[in-house]
Parts: C-alpha cells; structure tokens; sequence
C-alpha cells in the first residue's frame, strides 16, 4: 500500500502499561493514527481492513462484495479453525496423539488448497495478491519452519501442490520478503514458546 509509518515492537509478557493503554488486550498488532487523535485500531485481520479501507481503491481488497466476503471466511477459518490445530500440533507433549492432531490440521488446510483450485490460482482469489493472502501467509510461514524443527513434519506435496506452489510463489514477492522474519529468528521465538507451554491466547488446545 506504500503507507509510511513508525515501527514500535512490542515483546515479551506481560505486556508493558503504556501498551495496555493502547490495548487493553495486550495482543498484538495494533495501530495508532496520530492525523486522527490517536485513534487506535487493533486486531490483524480488523487492522488489515482497514488499511485497505483507509486507501481505496487496492487490490488487496476488492470492491466486490461477494469476493470481500470469500477474502472474509477464508481469514475467519484461519483465525478460528486453522490456527488452533496449528499451534495444539506445534505444542503437543504427547507424541501418540501427533497424528491424529496433524490430520486435524491438514483437515483444517483443504478449504485453503480448494479454494486455490476453484479460483484458478495462483492466488488465493485467482490472479490478485489480495488480503485472504496477506492474512494466510505468515501462518503457513511459521507452519513450515516451526512444525520441521519442532516436529519434523513437513506438509505433504501430494495432498497440497496448489498450496505449496502458492506459498513458494508468495514468498518470492519483494514486499513479503522485507516483511518475514528470518527462520532462525522464528526459531527463536517458538523455542520460547515450547519451553514455556505457550497458549497462543487459548489457540492451543493442549
């Protein structure tokens, strides 16, 4: 969108006060608009929108309502269905029930390799980068990297070539690689979260 901004990172827990002034959840991301009185928006998928809404027309979010709807429940179904199997997978002590949850989670991705089919792809709304990517890509990210190094599980090629393709063609574009994180560094981060038994803000199921 090649909006201009200043980066605050916030880490560790709890989060600090000034945060939770600004949040009062404590999660994170969250914007504050000093043009607008510091009006503060927070919530990825919320934040995303309204980006997108605050510098239309964009492609990332189409005019047509029907397709900001599918870019919708695909969001809401990694949100709410997805990520949850994700990360109870990820944190699993229990390695008799690793297949049972892997299967949960490959479950969870078929709308995700359907959808890619039904679009004609590459991308998950057809031949647009939109928001449904920008919100799905970090978490096949972070699936990839953590789920090998933690669980020396890898997505299957022959249950999601669409999927796999997509995550490949995602990751060559120029802006989702100034906005990664590095492997070591998600390595680094999730070692924290598996030592500690992190709950993802009751994502994980465990």
């Amino acid at each position: 969108l090649g909006i201009p901004f200043d980066l605050t990172e916030v880490s560790g827990r709890p989060k600090p006060d000034w945060y939770l002034k600004i949040n009062p959840r404590g999660k994170v991301p969250a914007i504050r608009l000093p043009a607008l009185e510091n009006q503060v928006i927070y919530e990825s998928a919320i934040c995303c929108e309204y980006l997108c809404d605050a510098n239309s027309p964009t492609s990332l979010m189409p005019e047509d309502a029907l397709k900001r709807a599918h870019i919708r429940l695909l969001n809401d179904h990694c949100d709410n269905v997805f990520s949850k199997t994700q990360f109870t997978f990820l944190m699993n002590k229990d390695e008799a029930k690793d297949a049972e949850l892997s299967q949960a989670m490959e479950d969870a991705l078929v709308p995700y390799e359907e959808a890619l089919e039904e679009s004609g792809g590459p991308y998950l709304m057809g031949s647009e980068f939109t928001l449904a990517d920008v919100h799905m890509l970090p978490f096949i990210l972070r699936l990839v990297v953590s789920l090998k190094h933690f669980k020396n599980y890898e997505l299957p090629g022959d249950k999601f070539p669409k999927l796999l393709a997509w995550f490949d063609l995602c990751s060559k574009r120029e802006s989702v690689q100034a906005a990664s994180l590095s492997e070591e560094k998600i390595i680094e981060i999730y070692t924290m979260f598996v030592s500690v038994d992190y709950k993802f803000g009751g994502l994980n199921k465990n």
